[in-house]
C-alpha cells in the first residue's frame, strides 16, 4: 500500500517512480553540467505541463467511466469501477444548475438563434504555467458564478439564483445576464455558441445580506423559470470536519469546471467553513457540494491569492498544498430565504 503522506518519501524514490512511469523515447541527454536550480525549475515546469497544477477538471459530457484525473481526484471515495459511471452521472447533475454571470455586452451577435460570446483564449489573458486550459475560450470580465435553488428541488424548475453578494452590485443588475450552458459542449471551432433561450436576465434582487456581513450571499430572481435542470438541495445541518467536498463553477471565466480532492479543514465558525478547494477569480458564488450526498453545503465567497509568479509564468498558489483554504458561507444562512413556489 502506498504511503499516505508523500512528504516523507525520499527524493530518489520519487524520481525513480517518475522515471518508471515516463520512459523517454529519445537518446539519453547529458545534464551533468546543469545547475540543481535549473534542473528543479525544468522538472517543475515539465510536471505542471503533464499533470497540471490544480484539481480543475472538465467533467466529460457522455463518458461512462471516470477519466484518470477524476479517478485520482475522487479516489478518497474508494469508488469501484461499477460505481464510477453512476458517480460521474451525479457529478454532471451537480453541474446542471451552475451558471456564469457576465455583462450583456459580451453576448455578441446572434447567428441561427445562438449568441456568439465575445471570448478569447485563456492564454491571451492569463500566462499560466498549467497549459491544460490555455486554448479554451474565457470571459475574463465574468462577474462570477451562481446556482439554482428551490424549495422543492425535485421539481427541476426554479427562477431563483444564489451567488456571492460582491459579484453583482445593485447598479449591475440590469446589465447582468446568466447562462447555465457555458460548458465545453458549447465550444465549436473556437467559438462559444449559446442558444438564445439559454440566456437569462436578472429580473430583481430578492434579498442580500448586509454590506458589512462577511457571509456575502445574495438571491436574485431570473426573468423566467429555468426548467429541466437538476437542482441540488441545500444542506441545513453543518457539514462535518474533514468531510470531502467539491466545487463547480467558472474559474477565470472558463467553461464550467469542477474541482475536488478537498476536505473541510476549518469548521469552527458558525457562519462559514474553510476547505482546501482549488478556486480562482470567477469561482465566487459557486456552490460547494458534499462529495458523498451531493447536497449544496456552502457558497464560495473568498480565499487566498490565486496565482503567484513562478518559473516565468503564473503558478497555482496551492500547488504544494500550503493554503489554509477557501472561505465558504454555510448554505443554512440563506436556505430559509428561498421562496415557496406559487403553485
Amino acid at each position: 500500500m502506498p504511503p499516505t503522506d508523500l512528504r516523507d518519501v525520499d527524493l530518489k524514490s520519487l524520481l525513480r517512480e517518475l522515471d518508471r512511469r515516463f520512459v523517454g523515447d529519445g537518446p539519453p541527454i547529458d545534464l551533468s553540467g546543469v545547475s540543481s536550480r535549473a534542473l528543479t525549475e525544468a522538472l517543475l515546469r515539465r510536471m505542471v505541463s503533464v499533470h497540471g497544477s490544480s484539481d480543475l477538471v472538465n467533467v466529460p459530457a457522455r463518458a461512462e467511466e471516470l477519466p484518470p484525473r477524476l479517478g485520482v481526484v475522487f479516489g478518497n471515495l474508494d469508488l469501484d469501477p461499477q460505481n464510477a459511471a453512476d458517480y460521474l452521472r451525479e457529478l454532471r447533475a451537480d453541474e446542471e444548475g451552475v451558471a456564469i454571470l457576465f455583462d450583456r455586452a459580451e453576448l455578441g451577435e446572434i447567428v441561427d438563434d445562438h449568441y456568439l460570446l465575445r471570448t478569447k483564449p485563456l492564454r491571451e489573458h492569463f500566462d499560466l504555467c498549467d497549459p491544460r486550459f490555455a486554448r479554451e475560450p474565457c470571459l475574463p470580465g465574468a462577474r462570477g458564478s451562481g446556482f439554482l435553488v428551490a424549495r422543492y428541488p425535485r421539481r427541476r424548475r426554479s427562477r431563483w439564483l444564489v451567488t456571492a453578494s460582491h459579484c453583482i452590485a445593485p447598479q449591475q443588475i440590469a446589465s447582468t445576464v446568466v447562462t447555465f450552458a457555458f460548458g465545453l459542449e458549447s465550444v465549436q471551432d473556437g467559438r462559444v455558441r449559446i442558444p438564445a433561450d439559454e440566456v437569462y436576465e436578472l429580473r430583481a434582487e430578492l434579498v442580500r445580506c448586509a454590506d458589512d456581513d462577511p457571509a456575502d450571499w445574495a438571491i436574485f430572481e431570473l426573468d423566467r423559470e429555468v426548467v429541466g435542470r437538476t437542482i441540488r438541495p441545500l444542506a441545513t445541518e453543518p457539514i462535518a470536519a474533514l468531510r470531502p467536498v467539491h466545487i463547480a463553477g467558472h474559474p477565470l471565466g472558463l467553461p464550467r469546471k469542477l474541482a475536488g480532492n478537498a476536505v473541510v479543514r476549518d469548521n469552527s465558525a458558525a457562519d462559514h467553513f474553510k476547505a482546501n478547494l482549488d478556486a480562482y477569480g470567477g469561482n465566487s458564488g459557486s456552490p460547494i457540494f458534499d462529495a458523498e450526498t451531493h447536497a449544496i453545503v456552502g457558497l464560495l465567497v473568498s480565499g487566498q491569492e490565486d496565482l503567484m509568479p513562478s518559473l516565468g509564468c503564473k503558478l497555482d498558489q496551492c500547488m504544494l498544498d500550503q493554503c489554509p483554504g477557501e472561505t465558504c458561507t454555510r448554505a443554512a444562512l440563506f436556505a430559509d430565504y428561498v421562496p415557496y413556489p406559487e403553485s
